[in-house]
């Protein structure tokens, strides 16, 4: 019986790590995707209204100079390299067990697109990608397009009558 017992034990507890393993892995595809998704939304809000990165804060001024024209055939990227270190360091931070492998945002003239790929570390994930086998990996692209002032504001108090 303790012989059995110490050739069981061994594959149980294998087989119990594996399946917190994909939880873990399924919990990191949210997260990766959530981090994402905002972080493009924001880069592409500051691409049409030239708000600021952190704060979302306009400056009408500004807004007011532009051509009308401006918010179709504007080149503001500046918001793609705010959003790479953003999602960079809010996937160091939130993700368990995984690191990040590929952090890309791109712009277009009409929209903002992120593309992102994550390995989880899971004991079994290094042998098996020796052999072509890729488990526990996730690549994930989100495009936005950017929202106009009144578009934000209708955002905004959707999120806020959420919140009552």
């Amino acid at each position: 019986m303790t012989v059995e017992v110490s050739a069981l034990l061994p594959i149980i507890l294998m087989v119990l790590w594996m399946f917190f393993s994909y939880l873990f892995y399924f919990m990191n595809c949210g997260i990766a995707q959530g981090i994402m998704e905002e972080a493009v939304q924001k880069a592409a809000d500051v691409k049409i209204t030239g708000a600021e990165y952190d704060t979302g804060k306009l400056s009408y001024q500004k807004v007011n100079q532009k051509l009308i024209t401006g918010n179709v055939i504007s080149s503001n990227k500046s918001g793609n390299a705010k959003a790479e270190k953003e999602i960079k360091e809010q996937l160091r931070r939130h993700l368990f067990m995984a690191e990040v492998s590929l952090v890309r945002v791109s712009t277009t003239p009409l929209r903002v697109s992120a593309k992102i790929k994550t390995r989880s570390a899971v004991m079994a994930g290094d042998f098996l990608s020796m052999f072509g086998i890729r488990l526990f990996e996730y690549e994930g692209n989100d495009q936005a397009q950017g929202d106009f002032e009144i578009d934000q504001i209708r955002r905004w108090n959707a999120l806020e009558g959420a919140m009552d």
